[in-house]
């Protein structure tokens, strides 16, 4: 189609010059070909009304396509900026818990330290990147944003095995802030749970449960959550309180070891 429209617009053109030539046909002669060419003409025009409107669509169509592809930039640059910003802003969240934390904890030291590595399975370990040529021991208490997470169980030259307290093999010394009930907090697959708990005690929900210092190592008052429940079984000498914390140990990123000055 796009082929004879082509060849009627050239014959149309070729045959007008020849008319309009002074050297052309005769007067009569000609007018007895305008007659015959006269509805080519008007098939031609109507043609090419059809023809430049269709082009026109199709470059308003293609410029469209190219704003589209523009804006679409423009937004994905927009969105990456912005992820960016709010990654700053959190971390810059989680720094100032840190440092709150740490203002409180004039007498002792902390290590900065960034996970390198952690274990599978039922074992609940990470690794760490500082070790003895930090500074760091055994035993050392390790805290996320103000709350323990863990303390150090292997300790070598250039990095340490952080096991955390939401382990079964954790046994934490601490203390129930209010009640000052005493006991130690275990790690497992149904949470934090403090046991060996007196029974005279009078537990107290809500309560801050924090390290007691005892065993000399990991520094007192440490927070490391609230109680969320109480177990008190018939027969038994002891109670058991259970504990919630507010880190969510799968997304650790910022970790301090605190070393105990001496």
């Amino acid at each position: 189609m796009r082929k004879w429209r082509f060849i009627i617009i050239i014959l149309f053109v070729a045959i007008l010059g020849f008319f309009l030539s002074p050297l052309g046909l005769s007067k009569a002669t000609r007018n007895y070909f305008w007659e015959i060419a006269q509805p080519l003409g008007i098939a031609t025009r109507a043609s090419l009304g059809k023809i430049f409107p269709f082009l026109g669509d199709l470059l308003h169509f293609r410029k469209i396509i190219q704003q589209n592809a523009n804006l679409v930039k423009e937004n994905l640059d927009l969105q990456s900026k912005l992820g960016r910003l709010t990654e700053v802003d959190y971390e810059n969240e989680v720094l100032k818990k840190e440092l709150g934390f740490m203002k409180s904890q004039i007498s002792n030291q902390t290590i900065p330290a960034a996970i390198i590595g952690q274990s599978s399975g039922y074992l609940k370990s990470l690794v760490i990147d500082k070790g003895k040529d930090s500074g760091l021991e055994q035993g050392d208490a390790v805290i996320s944003q103000g709350f323990l997470v863990g303390t150090l169980t292997d300790v070598r030259k250039n990095n340490s095995e952080l096991t955390l307290i939401t382990d079964f093999n954790s046994l934490i010394p601490v203390v129930l802030q209010e009640s000052r009930g005493t006991g130690l907090l275990r790690g497992g697959l149904s949470g934090l749970s403090v046991e060996d708990i007196p029974l005279n005690i009078s537990i107290k929900k809500d309560e801050n449960v924090i390290t007691s210092g005892l065993g000399g190592h990991i520094p007192q008052g440490i927070l490391i959550g609230k109680v969320s429940g109480v177990i008190s079984k018939e027969g038994e000498i002891f109670q058991k309180a259970t504990v919630s914390s507010p880190v969510d140990f799968s997304k650790l990123e910022v970790l301090f070891v605190i070393i105990k000055n001496d």
